[in-house]
């Protein structure tokens, strides 16, 4: 397993939480990205910062680019 850190943060921009998601392991940056990680947007009108749980070395590519998922409309039913 892969993990990421994920932190949440207000449609203000204050910061609300942080957590820790585990990815499979077959799993590239792009699906990862793209395809599991929407799944995890728990708080969905709040943003989604995804960064590597690992500190990054000068010689080591990140396993995920940071990226910034913008709040899930949230339906009305």
């Amino acid at each position: 397993m892969k993990t990421v850190n994920v932190t949440y943060f207000k449609p203000s921009g204050k910061y609300y939480t942080q957590e820790t998601v585990e990815l499979p392991e077959g799993v590239c940056g792009y699906d990862a990205l793209f395809h599991e990680l929407p799944k995890h947007h728990r708080i969905k009108g709040m943003f989604m910062l995804v960064q590597n749980s690992e500190p990054a070395g000068e010689e080591k590519e990140p396993y995920i680019v940071p990226h910034l998922f913008h709040p899930k409309e949230v339906s009305a039913e």
